[in-house]
């Protein structure tokens, strides 16, 4: 599964108003919950939190992609937000982080769920998509500069 198929415009937001790492998963998980039409994103919260206490799921080069798998979710469901700022989110490489992707599935959904944890890891091993993605004006521009690295 390609990135730009779990991902789209309405999925992004591109200024992060929370400045810790829990704030920051309860925006995306607003943002989610209402595009997926449900109503109590807490246990969504809490299985992130739970993956989050085995091994922060932050990369280095100032991304951080939080997952959970649930029973809520129908096939494969991405998420970005920026920090422009920058994010303590205990980053191996001690650095802040500014892209912060939430993928959500079903636990039947394992291909394309990997896929698209494989494809965010690939894409943004680049310090230069880190940044073409912060210089961004809409969330339309980061759709074309994701669509534009993301190989079928």
């Amino acid at each position: 599964m390609k990135l730009c198929d779990a991902l789209n415009a309405d999925r992004v937001v591109l200024d992060l108003a929370a400045d810790d790492k829990v704030g920051v998963l309860q925006e995306l998980l607003s943002r989610a919950g209402s595009a997926l039409g449900l109503v109590d994103t807490g246990p969504l919260l809490q299985r992130v939190l739970d993956r989050e206490a085995i091994c922060s799921t932050a990369v280095n080069r100032g991304v951080a992609i939080p997952h959970a798998r649930s029973p809520e979710i129908e096939g494969v469901d991405a998420n970005l937000g920026i920090h422009r700022q920058g994010l303590d989110y205990d980053s191996p490489d001690g650095q802040p982080v500014h892209l912060v992707f939430l993928v959500l599935s079903s636990e039947i959904a394992t291909p394309a769920y990997l896929s698209v944890l494989g494809r965010i890891a690939r894409i943004f091993h680049r310090e230069d998509m880190q940044q073409k993605l912060l210089a961004a004006a809409s969330p339309q521009d980061i759709i074309q500069a994701i669509a534009d690295q993301d190989p079928a």
